[in-house]
């Protein structure tokens, strides 16, 4: 039978997960704001000592990680720009719209008319709908973490056990989200220098997808630079595509294990099977959201079981 603090328990979940089901348009808000906790929170402890103010040391610590997004989106957004302008040279030299005659083609086409029709007044409405939907969790996100930052918000709990649990999944999600971010950063980083190295195309859009992908556990970059190989084995020659791999391999995807997790910790609320199920289960149901909400869920109900399952049993 349930002990009356466990229904108590129980109740309290129920009530978070109706409030998250009311407040759904907002998920990736609030999965945004929980990751920027995390990330600015250790750099605002850090600058707090030396800036004094609390208030200033959020801020500082939130235009820093503001002010390297800017730039490295800026770096490879002049990347993609660079190579678009060299497509006018590319079509003039090789005469392709005088071959194919692209431009009738394309004036002719469905395509336009229909963009110019009200499908695409329709179009350009959901699209600018997205964008400004965009706008709006982050601007949520970025409000609400810096509320919780500055203000060093935390949930007051009385209840013993329920607070092994919010401590335990503070605990591994923190583990988490730093050891994920730490290791895309450094991994994005070795990854540069080997794809200028194979002479690959747009390199720093490369090395940006390849930490983004080392954020899934287990498979992570995996994904890319296995087609790479592919290629670089049929074009250039087998040697050359076992090289890549090997390289890949050992400073992608293992060098970046051993140098970051022990930085961060281990996370031993929750092994590398269930956070692997947690992403891949979490991006199916919840789409980008599902990145942070899966291992969420899985941390917090490894924690539940532990606290208020295993030991009553063992006992």
């Amino acid at each position: 039978m349930f002990s009356r603090k466990l229904l108590s328990t129980l109740l309290v979940f129920t009530g978070i997960l109706l409030f998250i089901f009311l407040l759904r348009p907002l998920i990736p808000a609030f999965c945004l704001a929980l990751v920027l906790i995390y990330v600015t929170k250790p750099l605002a402890d850090f600058l707090q000592p030396y800036i004094k103010k609390r208030f200033f040391a959020t801020l500082t610590s939130f235009l820093i990680l503001i002010v390297g997004f800017t730039v490295l989106s800026l770096l490879l957004l002049g990347e993609v720009i660079s190579e678009a302008a060299r497509l006018p040279e590319y079509l003039q030299t090789e005469q392709v719209l005088a071959d194919l005659n692209l431009v009738q083609r394309i004036f002719e086409s469905s395509f336009i008319k229909d963009f110019l029709s009200e499908n695409g007044i329709k179009l350009l409405v959901r699209i600018g709908t997205q964008l400004g939907n965009i706008a709006i969790q982050l601007f949520f996100g970025l409000l609400i973490s810096f509320f919780v930052v500055w203000k060093q918000v935390r949930i007051p709990v009385k209840d013993e056990k329920l607070q092994e649990v919010i401590t335990i999944t503070d605990r591994g999600i923190k583990n988490v989200v730093l050891s994920l971010l730490l290791t895309a950063i450094v991994t994005g980083l070795i990854s540069i220098p080997i794809y200028y190295a194979f002479d690959l195309p747009y390199p720093l859009l490369l090395a940006a997808l390849t930490g983004f992908l080392t954020l899934l556990p287990v498979i992570g970059a995996w994904l890319l630079y296995l087609p790479i190989t592919g290629y670089l084995f049929l074009v250039e020659g087998p040697a050359r595509g076992v090289i890549f791999l090997v390289l890949c391999a050992f400073f992608i995807s293992f060098l970046p294990d051993i140098l970051v997790r022990p930085l961060t910790g281990k996370t031993q609320e929750v092994g590398a099977l269930p956070l692997l199920i947690g992403f891949i289960a979490g991006i199916m149901v919840f789409g980008v959201s599902g990145l942070v909400l899966g291992p969420l869920i899985i941390i917090v109900a490894i924690a539940f079981w532990n606290v208020y399952m295993r030991e009553p049993l063992k006992e």
